[in-house]
């Protein structure tokens, strides 16, 4: 019995293994620069972040070609003038997208975990970004206010939506 639960558990390993491989092959048809990251590969994280991110298991999607940062991003994502980090996590067969506080490893917040989708890509969204675009969306009525940047999430040159975080939660627009 301990021979057959040891060969089915190798068994969904490969099978797992494989799959990711050919989802690799598959984007990489089409974007040929696309790559899974350790965090210890991207050089501009903070040591202690990246050691957190190894801890999660986390593989971070990237797009090496491209020059826009994608993906492992800086911003004012929680309050004006506090420098923030957000990562896309692919951990498994799920991607989220975490936040790191004042580039701190306490208290991260976890936010849109979803099933992977390696066409999936986060980015900054400065609050003069937003506000253009409230206005853009919503030509009738005023805007909100946007004090400090938001997160653009969806996939590849396709509508996304964007986080931002107002009065202690994540809104979604």
């Amino acid at each position: 019995m301990m021979k057959f639960l040891l060969g089915l558990a190798v068994s969904a390993a490969l099978a797992a293994a494989a799959s990711a491989q050919t989802g690799l092959k598959e984007i990489q048809k089409d974007w040929p620069d696309f790559r899974y990251l350790e965090p210890k590969q991207v050089r501009e994280l903070p040591a202690l972040i990246k050691a957190d991110l190894e801890k999660r298991g986390c593989k971070i999607p990237s797009f090496t070609k491209w020059d826009a940062r994608h993906n492992v991003i800086q911003g004012q994502f929680l309050k004006p003038g506090q420098r923030d980090w957000a990562v896309l996590c692919r951990h498994q067969d799920k991607s989220s997208i975490l936040i790191y506080p004042g580039s701190a490893t306490a208290d991260v917040q976890m936010v849109r975990s979803e099933d992977h989708d390696p066409y999936r890509i986060i980015h900054t969204a400065t609050a003069f970004v937003l506000h253009k675009r409230a206005i853009r969306d919503n030509p009738a009525e005023p805007p909100p206010q946007f004090d400090h940047d938001g997160i653009e999430d969806g996939p590849i040159q396709k509508a996304a939506i964007v986080l931002y975080y107002r009065d202690g939660e994540w809104i979604e627009f």
